[in-house]
């Protein structure tokens, strides 16, 4: 069968349900409107469903994932649907019904992201002033590598010193021109919060998630966790 699913790429897997062997999945795509705080979305929302399918889950989707473009193929007469929401849940059956179901419109609301955040800084980060800043026991390391001391921290990890054999990552900063881009992998909430504060003294702007923050903003949500007014965090 032609099971077209291109629609889901940058969509979202909401539910899955089962009957016997019955297979419902509600799929939602994005079809009208920025991710921008205060703006509308148009999302459609459909139902793909088999009565006969075999289903497998890694897991139970979550809601608000974000999706790549499912995969979809097709073997000895029998269909496989494939998504990842964020775990793999995939289903195989002989028929599938796409149904659309209805059209939302929905406010957008202000995500910030927990774990990702790119700063366009007023001079270029320099490693052995973060190093001075956050003290002996944090430490500058390629991935799964010792301490050492970058003359550019592109592609270098912070990591806790007594962390260091016991994992292969951190705070990994990633350069480009007079942004950096901080992203968490294995670091403690302290050196995490310590990083984004080290690199917001001399940050200009600062993305993080949907939202777009002055520097004043950005310091006072990561401390008390407070928002701006949503007219402040556009671009």
């Amino acid at each position: 069968m032609n099971l077209d699913l291109t629609r889901f790429a940058d969509g979202r897997l909401t539910a899955v349900t089962t009957d016997g062997s019955r297979v419902s999945l509600r799929l939602e795509a994005h079809t009208g409107g920025r991710f921008v705080p205060g703006e509308v979305s148009v999302f459609e929302v459909y139902e793909l469903s088999t009565d006969r399918g075999e289903l497998t889950m890694a897991g139970p989707p979550a809601a608000d994932h974000t999706m790549e473009e499912p995969s979809c193929w097709e073997a000895d007469g029998l269909t496989t649907v494939e998504f990842f929401a964020p775990l793999r849940i995939r289903v195989t059956a002989s028929a599938f019904e796409l149904t659309l179901l209805r059209t939302d419109r929905r406010p957008v609301l202000a995500k910030p992201s927990a774990n990702a955040c790119t700063l366009r800084l007023t001079a270029p980060p320099d490693p052995a002033r973060w190093q001075e800043a956050l003290g002996l026991t944090v430490a500058w390391r390629i991935l799964g590598g010792d301490a050492g001391t970058p003359a550019d921290p592109d592609g270098w990890f912070l990591q806790r010193r007594d962390r260091l054999a016991t994992s292969r990552t951190g705070v990994f900063c990633r350069t480009a021109g007079d942004r950096v881009t901080l992203e968490r992998y294995h670091a403690d909430d302290e050196l995490w919060q310590a990083v984004r504060l080290l690199a917001a003294e001399s940050a200009s702007r600062v993305w993080c998630g949907n939202c777009v923050f002055a520097p004043a903003d950005w310091i006072i949500w990561l401390t008390t966790g407070a928002l701006p007014p949503l007219e402040r965090l556009v671009p």
